[in-house]
C-alpha cells in the first residue's frame, strides 16, 4: 500500500526523521508507537503531505508522491485524522461533514449514509455547531469527515487522546470495521499500549526519529516496552 524508503525530515536545523524505511501492508491496522516528541506526527503530516520531506520517497500504490500536495494526496484516497482533531467550530455538524466531501475522490455529492452507522450521533446533531460537541463526539467527527474522502489510506493521529471509554471504545471498533470489512488500510499514531495491542495488526516504533523495532503488535515485548514505551 505505502513504502516510506529513506526518509528524512528537518525542522530548521533539527534533524527529526532519519533515514526511515516503513512498508504499510494494505486493509491492515499499523501503529506508530514511540514516547512524545520521537517523530510520530511529523511522520504522519509527512505522508500527508503537510510537511515537506529533506530527501527519500513516499511510495503509495507504487507512485511517488514524495512532492505531491495534500489535496492532491487525499484526491488519491489519503485521509487524515489531526491531533486535535481541528474540527470547524463555528460550522454545523453536516457542514463539517460536507467539507470532507470536497475532496472525495470518486466525487460523491451527499455523506454517506455510512458514515452516520458508525457514529450515529453526529446524524442526531447535524445542525449543531462542531464548537458545542463534547472532545469524543468531535474526534467522532473528525473521523466521519476523513471518511468522506472514502479513502484507501487513514491516518489517525492519538484518537483515543482526551476522550472518554466508552468512545474510545466505539473509535476502537470503527478501526476494526474498516479493516476488517471496508479493507482500508489505517496507519494509527498511538501511546496506549492497550488500545494499540487489541487494534493494532502491526508496529514500528520509533526512538529520536529512527525506527528502533518493529514486527506483528503480538511480538511488542514486554522488554522492548519498558525500554522505549515506559515513562
Amino acid at each position: 500500500m505505502i513504502n516510506i524508503k529513506n526518509l528524512n525530515q528537518f525542522y530548521g536545523q533539527s534533524h527529526t526523521l532519519w533515514d526511515l524505511n516503513i512498508e504499510i501492508e494494505p486493509a491492515k491496522c499499523t501503529c506508530l508507537m514511540g514516547r512524545n516528541g520521537v517523530g510520530k506526527t511529523t511522520l504522519a503530516k509527512a505522508i500527508m503531505g503537510l510537511l515537506p520531506v529533506k530527501s527519500g520517497q513516499i511510495i503509495y500504490e507504487e507512485k511517488d508522491i514524495s512532492r505531491l500536495g495534500s489535496e492532491k494526496r487525499a484526491g488519491l484516497g489519503i485521509g487524515y485524522v489531526p491531533q486535535g482533531r481541528e474540527i470547524f467550530s463555528q460550522l454545523s455538524v453536516k457542514e463539517n461533514l460536507e467539507i470532507g466531501l470536497l475532496g472525495n475522490r470518486n466525487g460523491l455529492k451527499q455523506v454517506p449514509d455510512k458514515i452516520y452507522e458508525l457514529f450515529p450521533v453526529l446524524k442526531d446533531m447535524l445542525k449543531r455547531k462542531g464548537g458545542d460537541l463534547s472532545g469524543g463526539q468531535q474526534q467522532q467527527l473528525a473521523i466521519g469527515r476523513a471518511l468522506c474522502l472514502e479513502p484507501k489510506l487513514l491516518i489517525l493521529d492519538e484518537p483515543s487522546e482526551g476522550i472518554q471509554p466508552n468512545i474510545v471504545q466505539q473509535i476502537g471498533g470503527v478501526i476494526d470495521y474498516l479493516t476488517k470489512e471496508e479493507k482500508i488500510t489505517v496507519i494509527l499514531v498511538e501511546q496506549k499500549l492497550p488500545f494499540a495491542r487489541k487494534h493494532g495488526d502491526d508496529f514500528y516504533l520509533l526512538d529520536r526519529g529512527s525506527v528502533v523495532a518493529k514486527g506483528e503488535i503480538d511480538n511488542l515485548s514486554d522488554e522492548i516496552v519498558e525500554q522505549y514505551l515506559s515513562v
